[in-house]
């Protein structure tokens, strides 16, 4: 087998010679791609407008017209972000990785920790305007708006110092998970639409945040450190991140179908009509979100560092023997 010619956008960096002794051996080289995959950007996007979609609808089952139901929907789409942005940090990254060198890693990991300062500002700043915006969502009361406000200007204090340590992502995560919690009770009855309510926002936040940390700070990470070690590493992160989606995703699909239940006795031209074609929109999208969830790996889409993708993809750099 001979490597593949090099494609135009694509620069093919020699990798280090060093036996992982998990079947990838010597003499690979790791390609990097200069342009970001298309589909991770489409997802992102997409998961935004169907919670946009989600949002609206809920905002006007409250009486929220459409201003305050795009503060209500950025308040929460802030949460989410948040929500899955720390997660990664927390639980897919790894700054020690089994057959992987420790001296190799840690280039690796402060890469994507410098990468990720500047979103945590970002989401930052949002959760500060957010904390605010909790005072003009009309249907809560004041205890309500306070305990959110005290929950929101928490996570944003914290954000405002960063995910630098896995323990201050783990605060993060549980920062904006009471705050989900708390949308929960608020939003819904007691009982187990209070839980389905719950699910749905922190399986979704799951998922948008997670893609955000992809497109910002796994991809730009890969491409600082175009090395056999960085690859492993950051196929198993992204890995990591597939299994937690694999539960989010039929989560929010189940969640929000409990949801709009309520609403299947409702006439066909209902839901042709706003707000009732805001649910088969956020379907459609939901279903779109499916087929780029499954067509990423096919096409190495998830990251323009061959074998981040699939590690098998490797092999296609071997050389002969």
């Amino acid at each position: 087998m001979t490597a593949p010619s090099q494609l135009p956008g694509m620069n093919t960096i020699p990798a280090i010679h060093t036996d992982l002794g998990e079947g990838i051996d010597l003499g690979y080289t790791v390609e990097v791609r200069t342009s970001t995959p298309f589909l991770p950007k489409v997802a992102f996007v997409t998961i935004t407008l169907a919670s946009i979609a989600g949002a609206i609808f809920t905002g006007r089952s409250f009486g929220l017209g459409l201003g305050l139901g795009l503060m209500r929907w950025f308040i929460l789409w802030t949460m989410a972000l948040t929500l899955g942005f720390a997660a990664w940090r927390t639980m897919y990254l790894r700054t020690t990785e089994k057959g992987l060198s420790d001296e190799r890693m840690r280039p690796l990991a402060d890469s994507a920790l410098a990468h990720a300062r500047p979103i945590s500002r970002i989401l930052a700043a949002f959760a500060t305007v957010s904390t605010a915006a909790v005072a003009f969502v009309p249907y809560l009361s004041t205890t309500q708006q306070l305990w959110l406000m005290i929950a929101t200007g928490a996570t944003a204090a914290l954000l405002w110092r960063g995910v630098a340590t896995r323990r201050s992502g783990a605060v993060i995560v549980a920062g904006a998970a009471a705050q989900a919690a708390m949308w929960g009770s608020f939003d819904a009855a007691a009982g187990l639409p209070e839980v389905v309510r719950t699910l749905h926002l922190v399986a979704f936040g799951l998922w948008l945040g997670g893609a955000l940390w992809n497109l910002g700070v796994a991809i730009p990470a890969g491409r600082d450190h175009p090395t056999i070690e960085a690859v492993i590493a950051l196929a198993r992160q992204l890995q990591r991140f597939r299994w937690v989606v694999r539960f989010a995703m039929p989560t929010v699909i189940i969640t929000g179908l409990i949801q709009t239940d309520v609403y299947r006795a409702m006439p066909a031209d209902w839901w042709m009509s706003m707000p009732g074609i805001l649910i088969p929109a956020k379907v459609l999208l939901i279903v779109a979100l499916i087929g780029i969830f499954i067509t990423c790996p096919l096409y190495r889409q998830c990251s323009p560092v061959t074998g981040v993708c699939r590690v098998e993809d490797l092999d296609d750099t071997a050389p002969d023997r």
